[in-house]
C-alpha cells in the first residue's frame, strides 16, 4: 500500500522512514519487561491494546491489512519511497527481540535500537508525555502481537535526506522529552482529554502547520494544516464554535464518522475515526470533546479571510453546474436530506479556510460514512474551470462566507495526483453511448438486434422481460453480460436523446441497467437464492444486485442456517463476525463487515457474503425486542441494501483456473527376485 504525503507535511513525511526502525543489528537477548509475572496480566495487555488504538498505532504500521503491525505502509514523498517497519513480535523482522527500554527510548525519546536518531513522523514529540503506567501497557500488548515475519521494502531516500546527523539540531530547537503534567485549575475530565489529544493521539501532527524543518508551530496550535491533499481542520475552539459544533454533534461524530444534518469524515481522518477515536470509550470521547471546547488560545491566529461575491458570468454557469450535478441529492439550496446526504449550508469541509476537501470530495468522491451515502466522482464529467467554478459557488452561498478562493489550476494539480476510485458511477463519465460494432454471431452485442430493440424502445416498449426474451430470440444463445450490454447499449440512445438534466439520465440508465441484470439473473439462477422471500442479493458475473423483498410489510421469513441458503462455513463466519449488534447499523459498520467478510473469503461470491450477512442480520432483527413487523423490514432492507452497495463497490475478484496436474506415471513394478535352483 502507498499513501501520498501533503505538500506541507514534506518534510515531516519524511520521518516515517524509520518510525520504530527494526532494521539495526539483533541483539541476542529475550525481550524483557519490567514487572514481575506480566505474562499473565491479561488486564495489562488489554489495555495496552486499548492505548495502542487511541494512539493509532496500527494504521501507520500497516502496509497489507491481512498482515497487521507488519509494516510496509509506503509513503510517497518528493524525496523519495519510505515504509513503515514491522513491529510485531517477529524475532527476525519485527521487535521480538527489543528490550521493554529499547521501546521506551524509540516511542518517547524517538532514538532507535541502534542508537540512532528517529526522523519525526514518528510522533515521538507527542508520546514523549505518555505516562511510565501507559508505556508498560503499551509493551505488555506490543510484544505479545503475533509475530508476522515480513520485510518491509528499502527506503529510497535522497541525499541529503538520507543523513541522520541532521536530526540533532532539529532535537535541539523543537523536542523536549518530559511527561505530561495536569493543569491543577483544570478538572479530571479536561486534563484526561488534555492528555488524550496531545499525547497518545498526537492530533497536532495533523490539525497544526509545520515550518521548513518539519516541526509544528506551537503558535498556530491547531490552526489547520494540508494532510495528503486535504485539509486537517482548524479545531481551536473558537473555530468549532464559529463551524456550529456542539458538545453533542462533535462527540456523535468522532464516534460514527458523521454528525446528522452536518458533516461526514473522509480522507485520513477517516482512518482515525475507524482504527482509533471508534473504539475509545464514551467517557474519553467526552474527556476529548470538553478539551476541545476549552483548549488554549493559539498565539497566531490568522486574520479571517474576506468572502467577495462571485462575478456575475461565474455565478450564473456555476448555478447551472450545481443544478445539473449535485442538486437532486444536496437540494437547491444545500441544505442536503437529513441523515442520507449531508448539508453544504455551513458544512465545516466547505467553509474551511482552505478549499482542499471539497476539491477532493468532487475529484475522488466519498465512500460511505455513518448514515450518509457514498458520493460518485465527478473528475470525468466536469473539467477544471468547472469544479473551480462550482466550488467556489457553494463556498460562497446559502450563508457560506468562505473566500472563492479555488482556481483551475490548483484543482488540476490536485486532479494530477488524485486517484479516481472504483465506486465513481456513471456520473464519472462523459455521457457517450457505446458503439456497438462486430457482426450477429461475434463475440459482443448482436448490432442489429440492439438497433431493433432501440426503434423498439423509442417507441414506447419498456417491458424489460419482453425485451430480453426478443434479445435472446434475435441472438441465439448469448450469455447474461452480453444481454445486460446488448439492453443498455440499446436503451442509452433513447436516454440520451431526453430533455431530462444530465445527471437524470445518468440515474435513469443506471436503473436500467440494474433492473434488466436483475431480469436476468432471475432468469440463470434457481433454487433457494431466487426463491427468499426477502431482500436477497444476485450473482451477475463477478458482481452482484440486490433482489427487493416480495413485501415490505410482511412477517420476516429467515432462512434456516442449515446451509442451503448460504454455505454453512461462510454463514457461520458472518454470524461470528456480525455479533449481536443493536438494531440499527449505522452504514460505516455494515460496511466494514461486508467487506472484511468478503476479504477472509477469497473464494466465497458477492453474492454469497452478502446473503451470509443479510441472513444472520435477519435473525437478530427478529430477536430484537419491541419492534414492529414494519420495523424489521426496514432494519433488514436497510442493511442489505448497506451490504450489497458495499461489496458492489469492490473490484472484482480475480478468476483463479487451477489446472489439474497430470497424474504421475505409476511406478514400475520392481523385479522379481531369483529363484534359487533346488539341490537335488
Amino acid at each position: 500500500m502507498v499513501r501520498a504525503s501533503g505538500f506541507s507535511r514534506r518534510i515531516a513525511a519524511l520521518a516515517a522512514a524509520t518510525f520504530l526502525s527494526a532494521g539495526a543489528p539483533a541483539v541476542a537477548q529475550i525481550a524483557t519487561y519490567p514487572v514481575a509475572d506480566a505474562a499473565k496480566d491479561a488486564d495489562l495487555v488489554a489495555r495496552g491494546e486499548y492505548l495502542a488504538k487511541a494512539a493509532d498505532c496500527m494504521p501507520c504500521h500497516t502496509g497489507d491489512k491481512a498482515k497487521p503491525f507488519a509494516g510496509g505502509l509506503g509513503l510517497n514523498t518528493p524525496f523519495g519511497m519510505i515504509y513503515s517497519p514491522n513491529i510485531t513480535s517477529d524475532r527476525s523482522t519485527g521487535i521480538g527481540l527489543w528490550t521493554y527500554e529499547q521501546f521506551v527510548n524509540a516511542v518517547r525519546n524517538g532514538i532507535r535500537k541502534d542508537g540512532a536518531y528517529l526522523y519525526p513522523a514518528m510522533p515521538f514529540d507527542a508520546y514523549t508525555e505518555i505516562s511510565d503506567d501507559d508505556m508498560k501497557a503499551l509493551w505488555a500488548f506490543v510484544r505479545r502481537i503475533p509475530p508476522i515475519p515480513n520485510t518491509p521494502p528499502a527506503n529510497g531516500l535522497e541525499f541529503p535526506f538520507n543523513v541522520r546527523l541532521g536530526m540533532l539540531a532539529w532535537r535541539e530547537l523543537f523536542f523536549q522529552n518530559a511527561r505530561f503534567v495536569p493543569n491543577a485549575a483544570k478538572s479530571a475530565e479536561w486534563n484526561r482529554g488534555a492528555y488524550l489529544v496531545n499525547a497518545l493521539g498526537h492530533c497536532s501532527d495533523c490539525h497544526t502547520p509545520r515550518n521548513i524543518m518539519g516541526a509544528t508551530k506551537g503558535k498556530a496550535h491547531f490552526l489547520g494544516a494540508d494532510v495528503d491533499g486535504f485539509w486537517a481542520p482548524d479545531i481551536a475552539t473558537d473555530a468549532l464554535m464559529k463551524d456550529g459544533w456542539t458538545v453533542d454533534t462533535l462527540s456523535v461524530f468522532l464516534k460514527t464518522g458523521s454528525a446528522p444534518a452536518k458533516t461526514s469524515v473522509f480522507g485520513p481522518m477517516a482512518e482515525v475515526v475507524h482504527d482509533s477515536l471508534g473504539f475509545l470509550t464514551d467517557a474519553d470521547r467526552a474527556a476529548i470533546v470538553t478539551y476541545l471546547f476549552d483548549s488554549p488560545r493559539p498565539a497566531d491566529v490568522p486574520a479571517p479571510q474576506a468572502a467577495s461575491p462571485l462575478p456575475a458570468a461565474v455565478y450564473t454557469r456555476a448555478s447551472a453546474l450545481y443544478v445539473d450535478n449535485c442538486a437532486v441529492c444536496h437540494m437547491d439550496k444545500g441544505a442536503g436530506r437529513g441523515d442520507t446526504v449531508p448539508a453544504l449550508a455551513g458544512n465545516p469541509a466547505v467553509v474551511a479556510v482552505e478549499p482542499y476537501n471539497i476539491i477532493m470530495a468532487v475529484l475522488g468522491g466519498l465512500p460511505t460514512g455513518g448514515t450518509y451515502g457514498a458520493m460518485p466522482s465527478f473528475a470525468g464529467r466536469l473539467d477544471d474551470r468547472q469544479i473551480a467554478d462550482l466550488a467556489n459557488y457553494v463556498r460562497t452561498s446559502w450563508g457560506n462566507t468562505a473566500a472563492p478562493n479555488v482556481t483551475a489550476s490548483m484543482v488540476a494539480s490536485w486532479r494530477a495526483t488524485t486517484h479516481v476510485p472504483d465506486y465513481g458511477t456513471q456520473a464519472a463519465d462523459a455521457f457517450t453511448c457505446p458503439d456497438v460494432g462486430g457482426a450477429p454471431g461475434s463475440d459482443g452485442p448482436d448490432p442489429k438486434a440492439v438497433a431493433a430493440l432501440s426503434a423498439m424502445m423509442a417507441g414506447g416498449q419498456h417491458s424489460i422481460p419482453m425485451m430480453v426474451d426478443a434479445y435472446k430470440a434475435a441472438s441465439g444463445s448469448a450469455g447474461s453480460g452480453t444481454v445486460v450490454d446488448a439492453l443498455t447499449a440499446a436503451y442509452c440512445p433513447v436516454v440520451a436523446k431526453s430533455d431530462a438534466p444530465t445527471w437524470q439520465k445518468y440515474a435513469e440508465l443506471r436503473r436500467f441497467t440494474l433492473q434488466t441484470a436483475l431480469e436476468v439473473s432471475r432468469r440463470t439462477i434457481t433454487g433457494p437464492v431466487d426463491s427468499q422471500p426477502i431482500a436477497w442479493a444476485l450473482p451477475v458475473g463477478p458482481g452482484l444486485v440486490l433482489k427487493e423483498p416480495k413485501s415490505l410489510v410482511g412477517k420476516l421469513a429467515c432462512p434456516a442456517d442449515d446451509g442451503k441458503a448460504v454455505p454453512a462455513d461462510l454463514s457461520a463466519a458472518a454470524t461470528k463476525l456480525l455479533g449481536a449488534p443493536k438494531p440499527p447499523m449505522a452504514g460505516d459498520a455494515i460496511s466494514t463487515l461486508a467487506t472484511t467478510l468478503y476479504q477472509q473469503n477469497p473464494k466465497a461470491p458477492p453474492a454469497d457474503v452478502a446473503n451470509a450477512l443479510i441472513a444472520a442480520y435477519c435473525r437478530v432483527v427478529v430477536a430484537e425486542p419491541n419492534t414492529t413487523v414494519a420495523d424489521q423490514n426496514e432494519l433488514l432492507n436497510g442493511f442489505a441494501g448497506q451490504a450489497v452497495q458495499a461489496l458492489q463497490l469492490l473490484p472484482p475478484r480475480k478468476v483463479v483456473v487451477e489446472v489439474p496436474t497430470k497424474p504421475a506415471a505409476p511406478a514400475p513394478a520392481p523385479a522379481a527376485a531369483p529363484v534359487p535352483a533346488k539341490k537335488k
